[in-house]
């Protein structure tokens, strides 16, 4: 009994900084996340876009240059993978930068290009 509460202890102990880190994390920006973690396959020429070149009308594989991505389809997308794409986690991205980046994908923003 008593190395089961110790045990409990410990792995509680354990788990706090990583509570405490993620609910300090910096709020990043979509186009910095998407930078991150989207641009490598998603650009011109990363695999995604190649992938989606297949299947989606042409102009459209660049998630950046869609007109008809539902922030829904990102969300879901993201948090299931699909393919070869991987799916990524709450503490890889949280709720609100995934809603932010999906927002931001479907708004035509990111079609502004500097």
């Amino acid at each position: 009994m008593r190395r089961s509460a110790l045990a409990m202890v410990v792995v509680v102990a354990m788990a706090l900084p990583a509570v405490v880190h993620s609910s300090e994390r910096e709020v990043r920006s979509p186009q910095d996340i998407f930078a991150d973690r989207c641009a490598y396959c998603h650009e011109a020429g990363g695999w995604g876009t190649r992938v989606l070149a297949r299947r989606v009308p042409e102009g459209q594989a660049e998630l950046r240059q869609r007109d008809n991505l539902p922030p829904a389809l990102t969300m879901l997308v993201v948090r299931r993978g699909i393919g070869a794409m991987p799916p990524f986690t709450p503490t890889e991205l949280s709720d609100a930068e995934l809603e932010a980046l999906a927002e931001w994908l479907a708004s035509g923003t990111p079609r502004q290009r500097p």
